[in-house]
């Protein structure tokens, strides 16, 4: 059993990677498929999790390509968001099977495929209250704001959310999934926000 503060549990990337029978409880990804040196993370079957924390994800990617990931047969109690795909930049995420996995109360959304949400360092606007102040470095988006949607109306320049361009989503399965008590609706799928790309 791993735990740990605010740091991911395990990042993992290359090829041809299994992972199983593990506990992790955190406040950051509980485990992470990362961007490769060679532009590939393919070939992995994460299976029986027990976990707690952002969720299991795959990114954020930017750049690279990831393929053939399976995630089966898991449980996540009280997690940020759940299942957690995300890109920073351009890149391919393709032949994903997510299976049999059960989520209890996810804080946030259990499902996000999309944009890394996540703060960007950044200067306050001038003008701005004191409340606006501190809120600024938090929610800048990067590529999509911490703060989104909650904080939009109060810093609206600042709590956006993007979909990423050339960040490409392709043959994503999704089976027997079951959620109970969601704070926030089932999930969100946010893609290039192009015209005739997403």
């Amino acid at each position: 059993a791993a735990s740990a503060f605010n740091t991911d549990g395990l990042d993992v990337s290359g090829r041809n990677v299994w992972i199983h029978d593990v506990q992790i409880w955190n406040q950051d990804d509980c485990i992470a498929i990362k961007d490769s040196r060679d532009g590939y993370s393919e070939n992995m079957l994460i299976e029986r999790v027990n976990a707690s924390g952002t969720g299991i994800a795959i990114g954020s990617i930017s750049g690279t390509h990831v393929r053939n990931i399976t995630i089966r047969d898991s449980y996540l109690d009280r997690t940020w968001k759940g299942i957690y795909l995300k890109f920073r930049g351009s890149g391919t995420m393709s032949d994903i099977l997510i299976e049999n996995v059960t989520m209890d109360a996810p804080e946030q959304w259990p499902i996000w495929i999309g944009p890394a949400q996540q703060s960007s360092p950044g200067a306050s606007k001038s003008g701005v209250s004191s409340f606006d102040d501190l809120l600024v470095p938090i929610c800048n988006a990067n590529p999509c704001s911490l703060c989104w949607p909650v904080a939009s109306s109060w810093v609206p320049d600042v709590a956006t959310c993007n979909g990423v361009e050339n960040g490409v989503f392709r043959n994503i399965t999704l089976r027997d999934i079951t959620i109970n008590n969601p704070v926030y609706s089932p999930g969100v799928l946010l893609g290039d926000p192009r015209p005739g790309h997403g």
